[in-house]
């Protein structure tokens, strides 16, 4: 198998298809004929970054079944087989290997393009994605996104939440919101503001269990958290650390499964005062616990920060999140003056 080259004219991956058996056809960059399009190498790098079928559907927004039969389609076309079937998933042959190293070279160079010809927009209309984690999304950013859209009427928004940090520079998303400061050298980042966050639970959960009335009170009480794959968030820190014999008798990695969970009575929650508040069965249980705050920040591929989109976005999360901080400041010295 010869390997694909693109094509910078017409915008298709070319390589030959000299080789004849699949298990020993060979990379051989030398030779071009036929033609494959850029779609067909992005199904094979999203089947070697998700390990199967339907997570590289899912990454690609299509179905299984035509993730199967382009691959199928490809190692056909190239003469050699590109994944090994294992337990673990799809595996790279030794040759899909080769490919992948060749295929990234290239995904880059295309996503270096889309980014030098998009961080040039100056149009206030046509798509912005924006990706978030799960809560901060669908209980802050989307309850507030209507005034922005009608700000700006002419964009179209793609939201994505995901429980890892999605690619920027892969042009998965073209903003992100996160509660942590994000450090890639390429990215632009800009702190918005703080959530504060608070214990809460449920009505019924207290008239069964009582209320706590002071720290020490917290180890005789049930939890609902975070699963173990998040235990390093501050948060559940400060539960380690203030209610060490507590018993987490809920765990997910969903905010609003956790808050669904402790509305319903299953336990005392840690969460962002601005998700709780949006869910009027959850009360605040001792406001004077200090627990930590989160800084939230917005981040963009250096290559999109001209874009005008982009720079709307910015400008009005910065916005949002100045009068959020502002009613929860408000919201906390009426506690205490209560």
């Amino acid at each position: 198998m010869d390997f694909l080259l693109v094509d910078e004219t017409h915008g298709r991956m070319r390589g030959s298809l000299r080789a004849r058996n699949p298990r020993t056809a060979q990379v051989d960059p030398a030779k071009m004929q036929g033609m494959h399009h850029w779609d067909d190498l992005r199904v094979f790098l999203a089947a070697h970054r998700g390990r199967s079928h339907a997570a590289a559907a899912r990454l690609l927004g299509v179905d299984a079944t035509t993730v199967g039969r382009r691959l199928s389609a490809l190692e056909s076309a190239l003469g050699t087989r590109l994944f090994d079937r294992t337990r673990e998933g799809l595996s790279l042959t030794r040759e899909g290997a080769r490919v992948l190293s060749m295929a990234e070279h290239i995904e880059e160079r295309f996503l270096g393009l889309e980014r030098e010809v998009g961080g040039s927009d100056v149009r206030l209309e046509g798509l912005l994605r924006l990706t978030a984690g799960e809560g901060l999304m669908s209980l802050v950013l989307v309850p507030h996104l209507l005034e922005f859209r009608e700000r700006h009427p002419g964009i179209d928004l793609e939201l994505r939440t995901d429980t890892r940090p999605l690619d920027l520079a892969r042009r998965e998303a073209d903003v992100a919101v996160r509660l942590f400061r994000p450090r890639e050298e390429a990215l632009v980042v800009r702190r918005l503001g703080t959530l504060p966050y608070g214990l809460y639970a449920s009505e019924a959960y207290l008239a069964r269990r009582g209320r706590p009335r002071t720290q020490r009170e917290l180890s005789r009480h049930d939890f609902v958290t975070f699963d173990p794959s998040l235990d390093a968030v501050p948060e559940m820190r400060w539960l380690r650390r203030h209610a060490p014999g507590a018993r987490y008798v809920v765990r997910s990695n969903s905010t609003s499964t956790l808050l669904a969970a402790c509305a319903s009575g299953h336990g005392l929650a840690a969460v962002a005062s601005a998700f709780a508040s949006a869910n009027p069965r959850l009360v605040r249980v001792l406001p004077t616990a200090k627990l930590p705050t989160r800084e939230v920040w917005s981040a963009v591929h250096q290559d999109l920060r001209g874009n005008a989109r982009v720079r709307a976005l910015v400008s009005w999360l910065v916005d949002l999140f100045t009068r959020l901080e502002r009613g929860a400041a408000s919201a906390h010295a009426s506690q205490e003056t209560s």
